[in-house]
């Protein structure tokens, strides 16, 4: 995966006016500051009552139920991991893949309880600090995936040695090195960001993902990534590495052994924060986001729903590749799964609005604002969640029903027409990008509007580098 710096001067002239933002372009200095400013003088909403306290516990709930159905998922992907890994046959990695697909679903929609930096208390005996620190180590990206194991002769990217961690028995970086003999869990974790660069991504699901289908080398064209079966074959003179044959077969070996440590990896980062989310608790992030009911607590909610919507999922996920037409900066690049992860991105943030995630929540942020008298506020939202809804049941659709996946949809007019598609086509395809991203920016407006009527003032959401720099 060629890694795209995101300061480039393109983003700058690309970002159009129709997508200049209000206060959502200034992402905000220190969160937690600004709330203990406003401490001084509480407002309604960040009072210590009943209606704050029923909005926690049910954030809290349904980040438990969250994360808890994305446990299950790593479970499940786990068994079907092992099962290939033991018979790789077509049957059983064609099986791995449908199963990463389905237990994506629910992780994805947890992404909503990021952004805590700046809110949570310090606390030593918390067994994780924060959201945002830990999910790097399970949802990183783009990654260098040179790192991992083979790509194409055309690759390009920060890491380009010909050793790997797969064909490897060590790895250097710079002044650094790390033997990678054994392949465990433990070992990608501590390879995770290896030599300091965020583009060497070693675990996660992104890792797994790129180890069941390999690299996408389609471009903006049809396709998605087609790795062999044979990459897993453990019989001498079988074993591939792409389409070569392998001489021996211990990089199928190791191969097999790192999809497995990633995928244990993977249950053990979430069974901690499963933990982190249990009612009664203490020294959990729910123990601490109860503490601050009084305090910055709803602030943090309505942050992290507008720093998903906007900083993170319409700008560095959406705006990035469709301004570059790069499909490297494509979430699901290599299972041209992006369309999933996008719509289930923006459901998350929904699930917490209306206090609800499959039956468990029962309080949302929608009910709040209507028992804090703000009921033209909750309506406002609630229609502009509902356009978003919309945009992405297209991006979907477009994707399942026509074939025609992301990678596709961002690409300009010019890289289309190489495909044989002609201007007009391609408008339409990505338009449909253009205005997901749109109606996300206006979601944003409209949580910053129903926190002001509140008393949040500067709720300040991450605007995202892409909207940033086109100030």
């Amino acid at each position: 995966m060629k890694i795209i710096t995101l300061k480039q001067g393109i983003l700058a002239t690309a970002i159009t006016a129709s997508l200049a933002l209000t206060a959502c372009q200034k992402p905000a200095e220190n969160p937690a500051d600004e709330a203990k400013a406003e401490e001084k003088a509480p407002e309604t909403s960040e009072k210590k009552t009943k209606e704050a306290e029923q909005l926690i516990k049910s954030y809290s709930d349904i980040a438990l139920a969250t994360y808890s159905d994305a446990l299950e998922g790593a479970k499940k992907l786990q068994v079907a991991i092992d099962k290939f890994v033991a018979e790789p046959t077509e049957e059983n990695l064609a099986n791995a893949k449908a199963v990463y697909q389905e237990v994506r679903n629910p992780y994805s929609q947890s992404e909503v309880f990021r952004f805590d930096e700046g809110f949570v208390s310090k606390n030593d005996k918390r067994a994780i600090e924060s959201v945002d620190s830990w999910e790097g180590q399970l949802n990183a990206w783009p990654l260098d995936e040179a790192l991992i194991d083979y790509v194409s002769k055309d690759y390009e990217g920060e890491y380009n040695s010909k050793t790997n961690i797969i064909n490897s028995d060590k790895i250097t970086i710079g002044s650094e090195s790390k033997d990678t003999t054994k392949i465990t869990p433990e070992l990608l974790a501590e390879l995770n960001e290896f030599g300091g660069s965020e583009a060497n991504v070693t675990s996660g699901y992104h890792a797994i993902e790129f180890l069941l289908w390999g690299q996408d080398t389609n471009g903006t064209g049809e396709g998605a990534g087609k790795r062999p079966v044979s990459d897993y074959f453990t019989e001498k003179g079988k074993c591939t590495n792409g389409a070569e044959v392998a001489e021996d077969t211990k990089t199928c070996t190791r191969r097999g052994e790192y999809l497995k440590a990633a995928a244990q990896l993977l249950v053990t980062d979430l069974e901690k924060m499963v933990a982190e989310w249990q009612p009664d608790s203490k020294d959990t992030l729910r123990a601490d986001l109860e503490s601050r009911v009084g305090k910055n607590a709803v602030r943090q909610i309505m942050y992290q729903m507008g720093s998903l919507a906007l900083g993170e999922l319409a700008s560095e996920r959406m705006q990035v590749a469709f301004v570059t037409g790069s499909t490297e900066d494509e979430h699901e690049c290599f299972s041209d799964l992006t369309h999933y992860s996008y719509s289930m991105n923006a459901q998350g943030i929904k699930n917490v609005f209306e206090g609800n995630y499959n039956g468990k929540g029962g309080y949302g942020v929608k009910q709040y604002l209507i028992d804090m008298g703000k009921k033209e506020e909750a309506d406002k939202l609630q229609a502009s969640f509902d356009k978003v809804t919309t945009s992405f049941k297209n991006i979907v659709s477009e994707a399942e029903n026509n074939g025609i996946k992301v990678d596709q949809m961002i690409a300009t007019v010019a890289q289309a027409g190489k495909h044989n598609v002609s201007k007009e086509e391609q408008e339409k395809r990505r338009a449909l990008i253009q205005s997901a991203i749109t109606d996300l920016q206006a979601e944003t407006v409209a949580i910053e509007e129903s926190a002001s009527a509140v008393g949040i003032d500067k709720l300040d959401a991450d605007g995202g580098t892409a909207f940033s720099e086109g100030k």
